[in-house]
């Protein structure tokens, strides 16, 4: 019996992401209650960013995945509920990490008006 136990790609990939995909320090990150005063407001703000950017990112990713993918996702209902679950996670995870950098943008000009007010 080996020592190594098997694992599915699925779980490498998984452990590979999480290994290698850290959260940047960026507007979104620094909005914090303690660094703006503790409003609510910038809190609402940096989760609307957040959720527009997973908006956005989804359907830029769902018009750029393979159309004939039912070797990888299956075929029919099934295959297509898989391609949008992982379209789906893909970018909510690319949202929360902060990487692409649409929300910070969004943030920045928010927390900028707020400021003004």
């Amino acid at each position: 019996m080996s020592a190594v136990l098997r694992t599915s790609a699925a779980d490498l990939a998984t452990w590979t992401a999480g290994q290698t995909v850290r959260p940047t320090k960026t507007a979104a990150n620094a909005a914090t209650p303690s660094s703006h005063g503790g409003t609510a407001a910038t809190n609402k703000a940096k989760d609307v960013a957040q959720q527009f950017e997973a908006v956005y990112l989804r359907q830029m990713l769902d018009a750029s995945m393979p159309k004939d993918s039912e070797g990888l996702f299956g075929e029919g209902t099934s295959g297509t509920m898989w391609r949008s679950m992982f379209t789906d996670t893909l970018a909510t995870t690319l949202s929360k990490t902060g990487t692409v950098g649409i929300a910070n943008m969004i943030l920045k000009s928010e927390i900028d008006r707020l400021k003004d007010k």
